[in-house]
């Protein structure tokens, strides 16, 4: 059974935890108190059940079975149920795993980067490792792009840059407001570039932009492109990459060129052949899946980690699944055999905290 919150429960239930601390407080002597106290040396109990929070994304109904599988594993590494936790909003999924509601938590990297400064507790627990099964401090990479019958605008000599007058006036899509890939990083990098102080101007209509789409997903993100209601679209190069094949330079690579692919089902169906233009490429960190250690013991932690990051998870095909399996909803893909979860601590998100002013 998952539970499911959204943000009015969560709040509501938060309230009613912080009366009910209030009043057992005022009930206890001031020696009863202690026995519930954390001492200095961060002396944590062993929770009698895990609760795991799925940010909204992975919280959709088709990854039901991946959530399910996920707690399994969990279980078994720590030797104690794990429940988990869907959320209709991001501040939900956030603020369970920083108050103890959740003890993990999968966040976006720019969420977990600010909570961790808010709250030193949350802590990266793992991440998902590159092909060859190591921590790589690029997972994948964020990208702008064209039409490829408009590249020409966005050429500079060999190569490809985006410039404040080509793209200033025209038309952007982004995929949502908490997409790490789809706006986050190529929002900054562009405000960075361009000299403007507040990125999220780039995500309002009739500011720098003349208007602002915001597809919901990458797949939607590029339709806006294709359609010709967007000049430009971010999107990543995992699962946009399903989309199209490469045709010329490597995936995801500045200047690579793509064609969209037949037989795709709605809305990309009637755009089987379309080229598109790479034009910006950014490199981006893997997902991290944190843990709150207020509320986590280390020696259970590191059990969890342990099994996380073992090939009895990374072998389950319905968890880490073949590229040609249809069926599977996942969100990983075993795409060379080698493809795992590996340990990961706060400092691998350091070249991030600069890209994005968080240092």
């Amino acid at each position: 059974m998952e539970l499911n919150l959204n943000r009015r429960q969560f709040v509501a239930a938060g309230t009613v935890a912080a009366m009910g601390a209030m009043a057992g407080l005022a009930g206890c002597s001031s020696s009863d108190s202690k026995t519930d106290a954390k001492t200095d040396d961060k002396k944590v109990e062993a929770p009698e059940k895990l609760v795991f929070a799925w940010e909204p994304g992975a919280s959709e109904g088709k990854y039901e079975n991946m959530r399910d599988l996920i707690a399994e594993a969990m279980a078994e590494g720590a030797g104690v149920p794990c429940e988990p936790m869907t959320t209709t909003d991001y501040n939900v999924c956030i603020e369970a795993v920083s108050s103890g509601k959740a003890h993990y938590a999968s966040l976006g990297a720019k969420e977990y980067v600010e909570l961790h400064k808010k709250n030193p507790a949350v802590e990266v627990a793992w991440v998902l490792s590159d092909g060859e099964g190591k921590l790589n401090q690029v997972s994948y990479h964020s990208q702008i792009l064209v039409l490829d019958e408009n590249a020409d605008k966005y050429k500079k000599g060999d190569s490809y840059e985006l410039t404040q007058d080509a793209m200033k006036g025209k038309n952007m899509s982004w995929v949502e407001l908490s997409s790490t890939s789809g706006y986050v990083i190529p929002s900054i990098a562009l405000a960075t570039e361009f000299g403007i102080s507040d990125s999220e101007e780039l995500g309002e209509s009739g500011k720098f932009f003349n208007t602002v789409l915001f597809g919901g997903s990458h797949v939607n993100s590029i339709y806006n492109v294709l359609t010709g209601d967007a000049d430009f679209c971010a999107c990543d190069d995992t699962g946009a990459a399903n989309n199209y094949n490469v045709i010329e330079g490597e995936n995801g690579e500045l200047g690579a060129l793509y064609e969209i692919k037949s037989g795709l089902e709605a809305p990309l169906d009637k755009y089987a052949g379309v080229k598109l233009r790479c034009v910006s490429s950014l490199p981006v960190p893997a997902v991290p899946f944190v843990v709150n250690t207020d509320y986590v013991p280390e020696d259970m932690n590191k059990k969890v980690v342990d099994y996380m990051c073992s090939d009895a998870v990374s072998g389950n095909k319905e968890l880490f699944k073949d590229p040609s399996d249809k069926d599977t909803v996942t969100k990983w893909k075993q795409t060379t055999g080698k493809v795992t979860f590996t340990p990961a601590d706060d400092s691998y998100y350091d070249d991030f905290r600069k890209l994005i002013g968080e240092e």
